[in-house]
């Protein structure tokens, strides 16, 4: 369980993100991860690498190069919306745990601080004032059409939808 004092921290650091981000430029679906991680944290490079050895369920790492400074490095065999979802959960990392080791591999731990991460990475991904803002147009959305537009998978529409309260619809269930 998360406690609730990071949970308040993790979205103050979301809105945090977004507002200095979206002085730059207008925010709208979907969010451009890589933009906003090479944006807040000046020194981050983002890199999608096909040939890296990642061990087995790992999605990212993040490490520290003496040179370069972070870096957030993408498994680039995974489809688009789980490296987005992996790029946004690193930046938790980084700006939620200002301490972190030289590397840090993410993968099925279930610690809250990686829960933590997981419901950073679905609050920027995923932005409360556009999902309310798509609410305007289309009261009861299919969830496939929400991940579409956002680019992140079904589940992650879904858990971002249900911690609203707001309803969906499955394409599936349709008649």
């Amino acid at each position: 369980m998360i406690p609730e004092e990071w949970k308040n921290f993790e979205k103050f650091k979301v809105n945090e993100i977004l507002t200095e981000i979206g002085s730059f430029r207008s925010i709208k679906a979907p969010i451009p991860i890589q933009y906003v991680i090479e944006s807040y944290v000046a020194d981050v490079n983002f890199v999608t690498k096909m040939d890296y050895p990642f061990p087995e369920g790992v999605s990212a790492l993040t490490t520290k190069d003496m040179d370069i400074g972070w870096l957030i490095i993408i498994n680039g065999r995974e489809i688009i919306e789980r490296q987005r979802f992996s790029a946004a959960h690193e930046l938790g990392h980084l700006v939620l745990f200002k301490n972190q080791p030289s590397k840090v591999f993410c993968s099925d731990d279930n610690g809250w601080n990686e829960k933590l991460c997981d419901r950073f990475a679905g609050d920027i991904l995923m932005p409360d004032a556009l999902i309310h803002e798509l609410y305007k147009s289309n009261p009861s959305p299919y969830i496939e059409d929400v991940a579409k537009l956002f680019r992140v998978s079904k589940p992650v529409a879904e858990i971002q939808l249900k911690r609203l309260g707001v309803p969906f619809q499955r394409k599936e269930q349709a008649f």
